[in-house]
């Protein structure tokens, strides 16, 4: 298995909540298949919120690609903002952290 490094920004249609980062950190960390959250920010003004967190993928960047992405919109959907869609991702694979090691 190998670790992957996934980030991500979405751009939600409504308007933000005060805890909207708070909330996403919370889902990814109780996500099935993600292993630990790096970090989770928002942008009120621009309706926007960002996140990264990590993966273990078998095969490759590929399916890295397709998981993180698929975690990141059911991350989305728990954190109450179905309706944010991903207008960034990023995928990279790097060895993670110690700090980032925690989650499902």
């Amino acid at each position: 298995m190998t670790d992957y490094r996934i980030s991500f920004t979405a751009t939600s249609s409504r308007p933000l909540d005060a805890g909207a980062a708070d909330l996403l950190s919370a889902a990814l960390g109780g996500m099935p298949g993600a292993n630990g959250v790096e970090e989770s920010t928002q942008d009120r003004r621009r309706r926007r919120v960002a996140a990264v967190f990590w993966i273990q993928v078998r095969l490759g960047m590929a399916d890295a690609a397709r998981d993180g992405s698929r975690l990141a919109k059911e991350a989305l959907k728990v954190a109450g903002m179905g309706d944010a869609q991903l207008v960034e991702l990023a995928v990279s694979m790097e060895k993670r952290p110690a700090r980032a090691s925690g989650g499902a």
